[in-house]
């Protein structure tokens, strides 16, 4: 009894830390890609990203403004946060 509770417990933990780690959907990781190559980052491969600067930039960019402006400047700069960018990057 002992030992198949013991059984149950580790299968549970195991497949719930698989879903934790699992890659981001490839539908989102495209959709991330093509919103940077559109606000300059073409050099950024989506797919190297984590899981937690996926999400974040999705959710950056359902707030995006237009291509050009003070408010695009700003929101390049979070942009390059998110991608933990320092400044050196050649772009």
């Amino acid at each position: 009894m002992i030992k198949a509770t013991f059984c149950a417990v580790a299968i549970a933990t195991i497949l719930s830390t698989a879903a934790v780690t699992a890659a981001p959907n490839s539908q989102l990781v495209n959709s991330v890609q093509n919103r940077l190559n559109l606000y300059g980052f073409s050099d950024v491969d989506a797919r190297e990203l984590t899981n937690h600067q996926i999400a974040a930039l999705h959710l950056k960019f359902s707030e995006a403004p237009g291509l050009f402006g003070g408010k695009s400047i700003r929101f390049k700069q979070e942009i390059k946060v998110i991608l933990e960018w320092d400044g050196s990057e050649q772009f």
